[in-house]
């Protein structure tokens, strides 16, 4: 298997509003993932503070031409002591819907079973690792479960 380096371009500025169930603060942003062929995906994220699931991706590939490849993965990540767990969405536990632009929400049947979107995990853990939005959370939720 043949190792690609991986880039995270952060788009545009993040987004703080409150969220509607416990008026805590939530955060949107919108990234690239890239390598020195080209881009390789379009994702979005959100975390909220006080929920424990912190944080949700929504992951669309791109075609080699650029073209967006149909279907949205939806990933859901949470802190446990060191680890970092990470859950596939079904389209009904997602935040986000379908859209005439990205296609459907995949399935969780999809991803893992019939393996649409194989290159999955490699992009969620760029995006968590490099993101610095997303990484600083996740390191200091990971600190803070250290100091309990």
């Amino acid at each position: 298997m043949r190792k690609i380096d991986i880039w995270i371009d952060e788009l545009d500025t993040e987004l703080e509003s409150k969220c509607p169930c416990c008026n805590k603060p939530s955060y949107e942003g919108e990234g690239v993932v890239g390598c020195a062929q080209g881009e390789l995906a379009y994702y979005g994220y959100r975390w909220t503070e006080g929920h424990e699931v912190r944080f949700t991706l929504g992951i669309v590939a791109l075609e080699l031409n650029g073209d967006i490849r149909p279907g949205m993965a939806v990933v859901s990540g949470h802190t446990d002591n060191d680890s970092l767990i990470y859950t596939v969405k079904d389209p009904h536990s997602s935040p986000w819907t379908d859209s005439e632009k990205l296609g459907p929400i995949l399935t969780r049947h999809q991803i893992l079973e019939e393996n649409v979107f194989p290159e999955l995990f490699a992009f969620v853990d760029s995006i968590t690792a490099n993101d610095q939005r997303l990484s600083n959370r996740i390191l200091a939720k990971i600190e803070e479960s250290d100091d309990q």
